[in-house]
């Protein structure tokens, strides 16, 4: 499994809270590099369990599936990672793509200084191991199944 749109990480845009050198990375980079923002998880991240069954195929887009009509990932809105292009290369190439359900989403940042900036509702932030995203409860992200639908009719019109 190598895509999940919307992998979080700290977010580009967050604000200089201290002062350009609360730390190495804003010192030496500028504030756009600060290591000090910390997430708060919606979730709370269990240990990550490798081995585990292969990753489910849930029967039914989730409501927030990327690969619906008219998502935000397909409008390609600022903050969603890809584009209408990106996702239809997925299933054109059969790279595997997760669900984000069950995946952590930061809900703010903040910074030692107390700054806090919410987080975007895009921004998914699994643990990854050799390549496969973790849901909170340690195991395996599910694929995707609005990709998996759409690969489906991609390969029987092939």
């Amino acid at each position: 499994m190598n895509s999940l749109c919307g992998l979080g990480r700290q977010p580009e845009d967050l604000p200089d809270a201290g002062e350009g050198s609360c730390c190495y990375g804003a010192a030496v980079y500028g504030p756009q590099r600060c290591t000090c923002w910390k997430p708060v998880y919606d979730l709370e991240q269990q240990e990550i369990r490798p081995g585990m069954p292969l990753p489910k195929i849930p029967l039914r887009m989730c409501g927030g599936c990327a690969y619906r009509p008219n998502s935000p990932e397909r409008r390609g809105e600022e903050g969603y990672q890809g584009d209408e292009d990106f996702l239809d290369e997925l299933v054109r190439s059969g790279e595997l793509f997760a669900c984000h359900v069950g995946i952590r989403l930061p809900l703010k940042w903040v910074h030692p200084s107390g700054a806090e900036v919410p987080g975007h509702p895009g921004g998914y932030d699994p643990p990854i191991l050799d390549g496969i995203p973790y849901k909170a409860d340690g195991s395996p992200a599910d694929i995707c199944s609005g990709w998996l639908l759409r690969r489906a009719k991609e390969a029987s019109h092939g």
